[in-house]
């Protein structure tokens, strides 16, 4: 865009706010997380200091800085950004993906489901186990969606459980299929979350009207209520998280609640990609604005005082 710029904030990228400062527009950077603290926690990061100093940089030289988090947002005011230039934007999702689904028959197998990168960190190893370990009773089968590191180490685990059918690995879907995909869950889950993220599965689960379970932690509060829009669990504690697995298993009427509601709250939020688009449009014409209100100032003939 000529008049603005509207860009993703990555490590060792300050081009962005240079070109804004040469061209004399507003800079509107995203913020999803504070990528030199995560890399050099979950990868192999050079040159950390580096980073974290063109992080706060780039940040501080946005016009509006954009994070998806309340909790994000914190982050970036204790770099140094005034909270006047910080504004949260989630991420959203297409509702037109998303149609309102016929619920699942109560009867027979229910279907927990994860979708996914698959990585260490998002504790699907403790859903594997929890599985193997749980009483006789609703059968239940959990399906993967995804591809990362952690598959052949899930893979593996589910072998040793001896629990290989009741695991489904799926593997990666195609961006149209992903609805569908969801659709089939009856508990869909968010196992763990990094602090300040705003996990895009969590309003595509949402959005399909799925019951979820994910842990009970700021920033997913953002988007969940427990007992209203999901069931929470204290982070960490797999036994809570298979309480809350096992009484959405026993409980049809309960999962229907909640997934209604949770579609319900996208709705009346407007969490959509159209809607964050009209948010950050409403943030940059007033960004413009107010850059154009000093040259308006200056053409009127105004001057400060001389004395």
């Amino acid at each position: 865009m000529a008049s603005r710029s509207i860009i993703r904030a990555n490590l060792f990228h300050p081009a962005g706010a240079l070109v804004a400062a040469q061209r004399g527009v507003p800079l509107l950077l995203e913020v999803n997380a504070p990528l030199a603290e995560e890399r050099a926690r979950f990868g192999r990061l050079s040159w950390k200091k580096l980073a974290a100093e063109s992080e706060r940089f780039v940040w501080r030289r946005a016009t509006r800085v954009l994070p998806v988090t309340q909790v994000l947002a914190g982050h970036v005011a204790r770099a140094g950004v005034p909270p006047a230039r910080i504004a949260v934007v989630p991420n959203g999702i297409e509702l037109a993906d998303f149609p309102p689904s016929r619920p699942r028959a109560e009867e027979g197998t229910v279907i927990l489901g994860f979708i996914g990168f698959l990585r260490e960190w998002h504790g699907l190893e403790g859903i594997l186990r929890a599985l193997a370990a749980a009483p006789e009773g609703r059968r239940m089968l959990l399906r993967i969606v995804g591809e990362g590191p952690a598959r052949a180490g899930l893979e593996s685990l589910a072998r040793e459980l001896g629990i290989t059918r009741q695991v489904e690995f799926l593997g990666l879907a195609e961006r149209h299929a992903v609805p569908g995909l969801i659709a089939g869950f009856d508990v869909a889950l968010q196992p763990a979350a990094v602090p300040y993220a705003c996990p895009l599965k969590l309003l595509e689960y949402m959005a399909a009207g799925r019951a979820i379970v994910a842990p009970d932690q700021p920033n997913l509060r953002e988007l969940l209520q427990h007992d209203s829009t999901a069931l929470l669990f204290a982070p960490g504690d797999a036994a809570a998280q298979w309480r809350a697995i096992a009484t959405l298993a026993a409980d049809a009427p309960l999962r229907r609640r909640l997934g209604d509601a949770a579609r319900r709250d996208v709705i009346l939020r407007d969490m959509t990609w159209a809607g964050q688009a009209r948010r950050v449009v409403a943030l940059a014409e007033a960004a413009m604005a107010e850059q154009r209100a000093p040259r308006r100032h200056q053409e009127a003939g105004y001057a400060e005082p001389m004395g």
